[in-house]
């Protein structure tokens, strides 16, 4: 599969499971939008998007690697720039599946979800490296098409059925917007 995006000189592959424990393993911000992110935290991310050998990371900064660091230091606008490819990259793989919530409390599973995901794919016949390097997406969706297969009580939401939800989450906004406020009335 052909790399998705360039970033800073790094052809990224497509987002797998690989690359999320890669990121989650050196706790990188990259995965969260509310921790701020460094020139570092970038190449590093960068650095482990761009390979499906983890062991790639652990090798010591090129002089390459070396000057963008400093470059990325001094002039912020261009690393803004490369964070905002790096958003994008992001928003591209962004294919999950959404599910209906269901009221029904499941036990909690001191398993992550990525193993699972991981352990259903090879349960059906899919090689270890193949679960772990496929687009993240196609994984997940395909580990929840084996497991309703199998049974289980899974409800995506349809493009329509979550329009029809945008929608009705509109009209109640504008209809508390022309609602008056009313004060609670206190008991006698």
């Amino acid at each position: 599969m052909p790399p998705t995006i360039k970033v800073a000189g790094y052809k990224l592959l497509p987002f797998c499971i690989r690359h999320r424990v890669g990121l989650t393993a050196v706790k990188s911000p990259v995965l969260s939008i509310e921790k701020e992110i460094t020139p570092n935290d970038l190449l590093l991310a960068l650095r482990i998007l761009s390979t499906h050998n983890l062991n790639d990371i652990r090798k010591p900064w090129t002089l390459r690697e070396q000057f963008l660091l400093g470059y990325y230091n001094f002039h912020k606008i261009n690393f803004i720039k490369a964070v905002s490819k790096l958003v994008t990259y992001f928003d591209a793989q962004s294919l999950w599946p959404k599910f209906w919530e269901s009221d029904k409390k499941s036990k909690a599973s001191c398993i992550p979800w990525e193993l699972t995901v991981i352990a259903g794919l090879t349960r059906n016949g899919i090689s270890l490296e193949e679960a772990y390097t496929m687009p993240e997406a196609d994984a997940v969706w395909l580990y929840f098409a084996h497991m309703k297969a199998e049974g289980a009580e899974i409800h995506i939401i349809t493009d329509e059925e979550e329009k029809a939800m945008k929608e009705y989450e509109e009209y109640k906004r504008k209809l508390n917007e022309i609602a008056p406020k009313q004060k609670p009335s206190k008991p006698l």
